[in-house]
């Protein structure tokens, strides 16, 4: 498996070169990733080519047995070709030119800077035909990253308006769709649409525009940055056959590209995996492990496979201030996390840490000083251990019997239309991943295109948006048997982003069995009773139900809503659906959902719950294996059925096992 690091020789002398790549052999690190931020290196003046440094560091790399990927400079365009296309620049919603200095300084439809980012793309791919030490290609890096994705220039604004021709017949359907006809907004022809750039109410709030005309453009962004990205695949293509990959970044913050649709031209996909950063956002530090979790989990359904880890956490992250230092043990059990979910090449960010620039803080498996210490240790030794496993990652798949449906559109429409000013769509849905992770259930999250027969049970919190098609795919999976599980704020909205006119919960109502007469967007806290969760709470948001077919599992107690449906269940053809009308506890939520996982015949893992331990099941060949994560800082004893083999360390374990504090284990009959 591909095992490595992020490297830039441009930052070091040459003499250091060899050096390192020696350290990297010696370390078990066998690829590099190089050259996607350094556009100015390859090409100092316009049309002045120099890929000679190079061919030079690679050849010292090749020497010690590690290949490379290289990385499109696209992220980093040269201060030469702004000073002579200042119009490249992004523009932000308030019309500030978004300037040189730091990254991502480009405009995704800008017509000029796509025919450099395709001629440095060609270029590249032209230099490198044939070398066989060429294993990969990334495209630009991070696409997205510091909300570049949605700019507002004029070139975006031409773009906008060629996208809404294609998508609508003429300005009829498009003013029938946004609903122009409020407060005047009716457009005469495509030539007047505006972009929702700062405008009156844009202090108060977004939604001065029409929600359709947001929902619109933010899926306009996401196209033009996607077929930003394809313009560099299809020009490397010409001349290459290594696999072509792009590292995405962690969901938990980055939402602006519909990840589907950007993997549909990659081989295959890769993320950036920083656990440190993403535990600092976690108010819950037992918990911050399912939001790494759903991240590699997200990542593997972009196209249902497995991906690599282009930037896998190697030291501290920080820019000019340290994040928290993290324990000894943890980048091993972060790594063995990742391949867990799905990963199967590992590329540390970064080889050593820059003495300069912006990321002066941000740790590599060396220090600044480029001597191996505890970091280098700790990796070498997880590469070792790798290696001895590899045929079982490479190609190992996770045999999930529970799915959570992830559409951005939705996510979109709820960052659009927030509903209540407490209501964060992306934290319901972690709520339910977090609790089906911590019952140690293997989930895959997949796209509402995709087949969803093979799953016991599918979780769609808050899936608002709908359409008759997607209506017709939820009742085909219930009507033959799949648990199909919804929440408040699911159905009650049409694709252009109006609301139905349907009786809430709109698209649901038949499949849950129940009508939404009301509904208390709840800024305190209601009292829940009901023989599944005993005493609750709803933290937010109250639907008041009326039971049609459906019967309540649990009722709200005091408050408007009193001895109303909280939580309903419907039985509608062979399955069922069951609705859930407020955000609720997590305990109370996690007792739901292990009443579910159990009514649908979902089998855990392990035999019982251990908390802050991860447990995920894969099979290669044939084969099966499961991967145990203590990510406590203390010892966990698990109990097992029956007798085991540890293929790390190739002890036989009998009916339980002991794993270390951040330790790692992987089991098999």
């Amino acid at each position: 498996m591909l095992f490595g690091a992020d490297y830039y020789p441009e930052h070091w002398e040459k003499d250091r070169w060899s050096i390192d790549a020696k350290l990297m052999k010696e370390a078990g690190i066998n690829v590099v990733r190089v050259g996607e931020f350094a556009w100015s290196k390859f090409e100092p003046k316009e049309g002045v080519y120099d890929f000679a440094w190079l061919d030079e560091a690679i050849n010292i790399l090749v020497k010690e047995g590690v290949k490379v990927i290289l990385g499109t400079p696209t992220a980093t365009p040269p201060k030469w070709l702004m000073d002579k296309y200042p119009d490249i620049y992004p523009i932000d919603r308030e019309g500030r030119v978004r300037g040189f200095g730091n990254r991502h300084h480009r405009c995704h439809n800008n017509p000029t800077y796509r025919e450099y980012a395709k001629k440095i793309a060609r270029k590249m791919a032209e230099h490198y035909k044939g070398n066989d030490n060429i294993v990969g290609w990334q495209i630009d890096n991070e696409i997205g990253c510091h909300d570049t994705t949605r700019c507002y220039c004029d070139h975006c604004l031409e773009a906008f308006k060629q996208w809404l021709k294609k998508k609508y017949k003429n300005i009829d359907e498009l003013n029938e769709a946004w609903g122009t006809i409020f407060w005047s907004q009716t457009y005469g022809s495509f030539d007047e649409v505006i972009l929702p750039r700062f405008s009156v109410v844009e202090r108060q709030a977004i939604h001065g525009f029409s929600p359709g005309m947001m929902l619109d453009y933010d899926r306009f962004a996401s196209d033009s940055a996607v077929d930003y990205q394809n313009i560099q695949i299809e020009e490397i293509r010409k001349f290459s056959n290594a696999t072509i990959t792009h590292n995405t970044m962690q969901d938990v913050v980055f939402t602006d590209i519909d990840y589907y649709d950007l993997g549909k031209e990659l081989d295959i996909v890769s993320i950036d995996n920083y656990p440190s950063p993403v535990m600092h956002m976690c108010s819950d530090m037992k918990k911050f492990h399912h939001y790494v979790s759903v991240c590699l989990a997200i990542t593997r359904g972009i196209k249902d496979k497995n991906f690599w880890v282009m930037e896998q956490q190697s030291g501290r992250p920080g820019w000019g201030a340290y994040f928290g230092k993290h324990m000894p043990g943890q980048l091993r059990l972060w790594t063995y996390q990742a391949v867990a979910h799905g990963a199967e090449g590992i590329v540390y960010f970064r080889w050593r840490p820059c003495t300069y620039g912006a990321e002066q803080y941000w740790l590599g498996i060396l220090d600044h000083d480029g001597i191996p210490r505890k970091r280098y240790s700790e990796i070498q030794k997880t590469g070792s251990e790798l290696q001895k496993v590899s045929s079982l990652i490479e190609g190992s798949t996770i045999q999930s019997e529970v799915a959570m449906i992830k559409d951005y559109d939705n996510v979109w429409a709820h960052e659009i239309c927030t509903h209540s000013p407490k209501f964060k769509n992306k934290d319901l849905f972690y709520q339910y991943y977090a609790n089906l992770n911590g019952n140690h259930v293997d989930v895959d999250i997949t796209n509402i295109k995709r087949d969803l027969s093979k799953y016991k049970v599918a979780f769609a919190p808050a899936f608002n948006l709908m359409d008759d098609t997607m209506k017709a795919i939820f009742e085909e999976y219930v009507e033959n048997g799949g648990h199909l599980v919804i929440t408040f704020l699911s159905g009650t909205r049409n694709t252009d982003n109006s609301i139905t006119i349907k009786t809430f919960p709109g698209y649901f109502r038949e499949l849950a069995g129940i009508e939404v007469e009301d509904v208390d967007p709840l800024v305190r806290e209601m009292k829940i009773t009901g023989n599944i969760i005993g005493e609750g709470t709803a933290t937010l948001w109250c639907d008041e139900i009326t039971l049609k077919e459906a019967e309540a599992l649990a009722s709200f107690h005091g408050g408007l809503f009193n001895d109303k449906p909280a939580i309903t269940v419907n039985t509608y053809g062979k399955g069922k659906v069951y609705y859930v009308g407020c955000q609720l506890d997590d305990e109370s939520n996690n007792k739901l959902v292990q009443h579910i996982l159990t009514q649908a015949g979902v089998k855990a893992n392990l035999s019982q719950v251990y908390e802050g331990v991860e447990a995920v099941k894969k099979i290669k060949d044939g084969k099966e294996y499961m991967m145990i994560l203590n990510h406590n800082f203390t010892p966990v004893t698990v109990e097992l059925e029956g007798k085991y083999n540890e293929l790390i360390t190739g002890v036989e374990v009998d009916n339980k096992i002991t794993l270390e504090p951040l330790g790692v284990a992987m089991i098999t009959k």
